[in-house]
């Protein structure tokens, strides 16, 4: 049975990405580049019309832009969007915590703290991959929402963020990361849903450095 339109769509989209992605990590593109859209078919082995759409939707999350004549441009990430970005998460993630927070027991709890101290170690070694212990931290508490579309929508935006291509922000945003977490996994301990609410929002995610995303 062929997959439905919007999950044929949604698995394109995943797939271009990718490719996209990999080709920004690699060298092969860089933000502000351009790629023809024939040049994609013939990588990916797809056609031009689940193709469009799926670079429409990539348009719509920020990722590229589509012109007339010229192909695919892949975009840039400016201080000032990461700062919009930072605001909406702040009160997508503070949003999220107050609905699960009945659901956050002694595991979810540790399994933050350990996390987190990989996260450390990630500093000065390459055992852990900082930025995937990053996401997979607060995952913890993302994973047991039942809003399937809001998940998606935070995912979304941390790959603009931390992924499209991968960014280097720095050891004083990395230890910030590291510390603001052990004070948030504090208000969970303690019981304190607002306390963990606000500091997502008014802390954890205010844009404090810009400096560290140049």
């Amino acid at each position: 049975m062929p997959l439905p339109i919007m999950s044929e769509s949604k698995l394109l989209r995943t797939q271009v990405y990718e490719y996209l992605r990999d080709q920004l990590q690699l060298g092969g593109l860089r933000p502000g580049d351009s790629i023809n859209v024939k040049r994609l078919i013939e990588e990916l082995g797809v056609s031009r019309t689940p193709l469009r759409e799926a670079l429409l939707l990539l348009q719509a999350n920020g990722f590229v832009t589509i012109l007339p004549q010229r192909g695919i441009i892949i975009n840039d990430l400016t201080s000032q969007e990461v700062q919009y970005i930072y605001e909406i998460l702040g009160g997508l993630e503070s949003g999220l915590i107050i609905s699960v927070f009945e659901k956050i027991g002694k595991e979810e709890i540790e399994r933050m703290k350990s996390i987190n101290e990989e996260m450390l170690l990630a500093l000065s070694s390459d055992k852990f991959d900082y930025y995937e212990r990053n996401l997979s931290f607060h995952n913890v508490f993302i994973g047991l929402s039942e809003n399937q579309q809001l998940v998606n929508l935070i995912e979304t935006l941390k790959q603009r963020l931390y992924d499209f291509p991968r960014k280097e922000y720095g050891d004083q945003w990395k230890k910030i990361n590291y510390e603001e977490h052990l004070k948030f996994v504090g208000f969970l301990e303690n019981n304190q849903a607002k306390g963990a609410a606000e500091y997502l929002r008014d802390v954890h995610w205010h844009f404090k450095y810009p400096e560290c995303f140049k």
